[in-house]
């Protein structure tokens, strides 16, 4: 099972959901992290696990989409050696990869993505999807989705974000009803290695979470 840590950020700090379906946020506490600094909190990650891979949430980008932002080309720079998953709430398809490293990959999130047609008109498929569900429906600003054949698919319950409220597997049935091909990244309500276990059987490899890895609620 590879686990993936998801830092969200806000102001250029990490922050943490305190109620995630209404986006709301706190800076990071001292009891999980030294630090709130982005670069910093990604050193204390690395010290923690060997991660070769890192999701990126810029949540301003995602209220107020902005072409770039200079903390996450630092991060970019800085940690050139990780692979990064980066949402930065791109609308349009003239709006993907403006960062100019090339140790990340592109996250197109139904939350905000509307130009699904020019992805397959341009055979695009450097990407991967990000399915967002609130209460139990998929989120999006139209269907264009449905016409896409990513190679990944996260599936994001963002209700339960941080919650630790267990694997949601009724989304992931969902989503692979549309998608029976692409392989599956299970984000939202992981808290324990039995939410890992039920993951694993339903053949998800790919697991994204962040408070459980710094309660160490997980044995690597």
């Amino acid at each position: 099972m590879k686990l993936i840590p998801a830092i969200d950020l806000k102001n250029n700090k990490v922050v943490i959901s305190t109620k995630g379906k209404n986006r709301e946020y706190k800076l990071i506490p001292a009891d999980l992290s030294p630090t709130s600094d982005p670069i910093e909190f990604i050193e204390y990650i690395l010290s923690l696990n060997d991660f070769n891979t890192i999701y990126l949430a810029d949540l301003d980008s995602i209220a107020n989409f902005k072409v770039n932002n200079d903390i996450i080309e630092n991060i970019l720079l800085e940690h050139s050696n990780i692979n990064f998953m980066v949402d930065n709430g791109v609308r349009l398809f003239s709006e993907i990869n403006q960062y100019k490293n090339s140790n990340f990959i592109q996250v197109i999130a139904t939350e905000t993505f509307v130009e699904y047609s020019k992805i397959i008109n341009n055979n695009y498929n450097d990407y991967i999807l990000s399915a967002d569900f609130v209460n139990g429906k998929l989120y999006s600003k139209n269907c264009g989705y449905k016409t896409i054949k990513p190679n990944k698919v996260i599936v994001m319950d963002i209700d339960n974000i941080g919650k630790k409220s267990g694997a949601n597997i009724n989304n992931v049935k969902k989503i692979k009803k549309i998608y029976p091909y692409s392989s599956i990244i299970l984000s939202g309500g992981i808290g324990s290695n039995d939410d890992i276990m039920t993951a694993k059987a339903n053949k998800i490899s790919e697991i994204m979470l962040l408070t459980a890895l710094l309660e160490d609620n997980i044995t690597y």
